[in-house]
């Protein structure tokens, strides 16, 4: 998963540079300067468009679209412009980016039929919500157990925690999809 691993760690870079340098600076060091005032989801667009362009690979699709979920939950809970981004903010899109990046590698175990799942729609259903909130839940413990500070988390702690929590999340759907 080294595309969606780059992904949340550009994110937690973001995130840093905020923090510690204001979003003038951080937009700058993005070479985004002229998002300078926009709304957070144009830039989150943009910062996509970087990180993780289209026309890649199934990796990239898979972190390019855990990116644009992410930034669309943002938008759906009515953030407002980058310069007024909140650490609460930074954190979910943070938190959704990670998660939603292990879920898109699960699903997309399933759908190369490398896992199978449940033989009807609602066991289906019912194994993709567990895995939501499996993966989700380990996330955002993960995150607070680290001192909930994007700024305390390093490439190699992300790197680590994303591939425990894949094989794990993994081994889940394995379990449910025998359960047919």
């Amino acid at each position: 998963m080294p595309n969606s691993r780059a992904v949340a760690g550009g994110v937690a870079e973001l995130a840093r540079s905020l923090a510690n340098q204001g979003p003038a600076e951080t937009l700058r060091r993005f070479n985004l300067d002229g998002f300078a005032g926009a709304a957070a989801e144009d830039v989150f667009v943009a910062l996509t468009d970087m990180l993780c362009p289209s026309g890649g690979t199934i990796d990239e699709a898979i972190a390019r679209d855990a990116m644009l979920e992410a930034v669309a939950d943002l938008a759906a809970a009515g953030v407002g412009s980058f310069d007024e981004l909140s650490t609460d903010d930074l954190r979910e899109l943070f938190i959704g980016v990670v998660s939603r990046s292990i879920e898109g590698k699960i699903l997309n175990e399933v759908g190369t039929n490398a896992v199978s799942v449940p033989a009807d729609i609602a066991g289906v259903e019912r194994a993709q919500n567990m895995l939501h909130d499996f993966v989700e839940g380990c996330v955002r413990d993960e995150f607070e157990a680290r001192g909930g500070e994007l700024g305390n988390l390093d490439g190699n702690a992300i790197d680590s925690f994303v591939e425990d929590l894949y094989s794990a999340a993994l081994e889940l759907i394995m379990v449910l999809g025998d359960d047919r």
